[in-house]
């Protein structure tokens, strides 16, 4: 990649040259670096929902938009939604209000539109909407020795990682 743009092809074509899994799998660790920013943005509000939202419905993955916070604070409240983000594409539908205004203003600082997801050549990254949170399932403990031994699941597209680090409290989770 980099011999391509010492002999001067632009940017695109030189990516373009990676073998297509790789390529993807970039592509995908890029939309999930974004979304993981929107985390970020919405940190300190996971649990609380916003006028525009596209509230996650954990039950079956569907969305809706929030019109009326207040409504629909107790199913947030007893996790059956979620505010949500999106794992940015060409053809993912972005919140309305405050929401929407992050989700457009990330995409703006880093020089995108959505239609830039569309790459081509079997590289279209089509986007969707993932929850803000998300239940921690079958979870339990157990003390081995000296060690605490943890079992759970998580719903697709979710890191046990992020639980540990939680659980931890630790920047980074220790590598094996």
């Amino acid at each position: 990649m980099l011999n391509l743009l010492l002999k001067g092809k632009s940017h695109r074509e030189a990516a373009l040259s990676l073998p297509r899994n790789r390529l993807r799998l970039y592509l995908s660790a890029y939309q999930s670096h974004l979304f993981d920013r929107l985390v970020e943005m919405r940190l300190d509000t996971l649990d609380s929902l916003w006028t525009g939202d596209l509230a996650f419905k954990h039950d079956n993955g569907a969305c809706f938009i929030v019109e009326d916070p207040r409504q629909e604070q107790p199913r947030a409240d007893r996790f059956e939604i979620s505010p949500s983000a999106p794992l940015y594409g060409y053809k993912v539908t972005l919140a309305k209000g405050q929401a929407g205004i992050l989700e457009e203003s990330l995409l703006l600082k880093e020089g995108l539109k959505r239609e830039d997801f569309r790459l081509g050549e079997g590289l279209a990254m089509e986007g969707e909407r993932r929850a803000l949170r998300v239940p921690l399932e079958g979870y339990e403990t157990q003390q081995e020795k000296e060690d605490l031994v943890l079992t759970f699941s998580l719903p697709r597209g979710s890191y046990a990682t992020a639980v540990l680090r939680e659980v931890m409290k630790a920047e980074d989770p220790p590598m094996a």
